[in-house]
């Protein structure tokens, strides 16, 4: 976890992030959420995750969003992630806040 250049907190992905190690990501974006400061999600270039790394970013979506704080995407989802994404429905009728999260589509209005 870092200070970015906008005055938020990075929150780096490890190459894998999955069933097994979640909970390491999982300790270090509820530290993020708990500041004052919008939380950006830094992942690496191809990421190695499953359902439950999309399940947790869906929940801290939520308590960010009812918390008033923010959450991004540094990048656009894409690779592995993207495939996760499709398989498991985020794709398809894709509300324009999902579309804009993962994958910097369109605008939020």
């Amino acid at each position: 976890m870092s200070n970015g250049d906008l005055g938020s907190i990075v929150v780096k992905l490890e190459a894998a992030t999955n069933i097994r190690n979640i909970s390491g990501f999982y300790s270090e974006l509820l530290t993020a959420l708990s500041g004052s400061k919008p939380v950006t999600l830094d992942l690496a270039e191809e990421p190695e995750v499953d359902l439950s790394f999309v399940q947790l970013v869906e929940s801290a979506r939520l308590h960010a969003g009812a918390h008033g704080k923010a959450l991004t995407l540094a990048q656009p989802a894409s690779g592995p992630l993207l495939g996760v994404l499709g398989r498991a429905g985020f794709i398809e009728n894709a509300s324009p806040e999902d579309a804009q999260f993962w994958l910097h589509k369109g605008s939020v209005q």
